[in-house]
C-alpha cells in the first residue's frame, strides 16, 4: 500500500503530523491522503437536503458543496413556483373582493424571498463552474450520481506501457 495525493496521486512524504506532496508542492493533511492513487471520494446524496435549508445565510451557503446546494436550488425554485401559483390565486380573488389586498403583500413578499435566494444560489454554483443548471430534473440529479460514482472509481495511475521512460530503449 502506497500513501498517494488526492489530487494527483503521486506518492506522498511522511511528514511528523501530515505528509508532502512534491509534486503539488503542499502538505496534505493525514485525512485527505488517498491509497495507492484513489481519488478522494465524493459523496452525493439527495436526502442530506431539505428546504429549510435554504433560510441558512449567503455566507453560510457557500460553504456547502456544489452538489448539495444544485438539489437545494431544486427545491428552491419548487418552493418559488408554489408562491408565485398562491400569487396569482390572490390576485385573481383581489379582482372579485378587495379584502385579500394584506395576503397579496405577504405573497409577493415570499415570491420575492424564494426568487432571491434562488439567484443567491445560481450565483454560487455559476461562481463555480461557469453557470448553473437551467433544469434540475431527476434524470439530470441521476446521471450527475452515476458520474459522481464514475469518477470516484477512477484511480490516477500512469499506466508504465504508456510511460516515455519505459519505452526507452538504450
Amino acid at each position: 500500500m502506497t500513501y498517494t495525493c488526492p489530487f494527483c496521486g503521486s506518492e506522498v512524504e511522511r511528514m511528523s503530523h501530515s505528509f508532502y506532496c512534491t509534486f503539488c508542492k503542499m502538505e496534505i493533511s493525514p485525512e485527505d491522503v488517498q491509497q495507492d492513487g484513489a481519488r478522494k471520494k465524493v459523496i452525493f446524496s439527495v436526502s442530506d437536503v431539505s428546504i429549510d435549508d435554504a433560510r441558512e445565510n449567503t455566507s453560510r451557503l457557500i460553504e456547502w458543496p456544489t452538489n448539495q446546494l444544485i438539489v437545494l436550488l431544486r427545491l428552491v425554485r419548487q418552493e418559488r413556483t408554489t408562491r408565485y401559483n398562491s400569487l396569482r390565486i390572490i390576485k385573481k380573488g383581489i379582482e372579485h373582493n378587495g379584502d385579500f389586498q394584506k395576503y397579496a403583500e405577504i405573497a409577493g413578499e415570499d415570491y420575492e424571498y424564494w426568487t432571491r435566494k434562488a439567484w443567491v444560489l445560481e450565483n454560487i454554483i455559476r461562481d463555480r463552474s461557469g453557470y448553473f443548471p437551467e433544469k434540475i430534473t431527476d434524470d439530470y440529479i441521476c446521471k450527475v450520481i452515476a458520474q459522481i460514482e464514475k469518477i470516484n472509481q477512477k484511480p490516477m495511475r500512469i499506466n508504465p506501457k504508456n510511460s516515455i521512460i519505459s519505452d526507452t530503449k538504450g
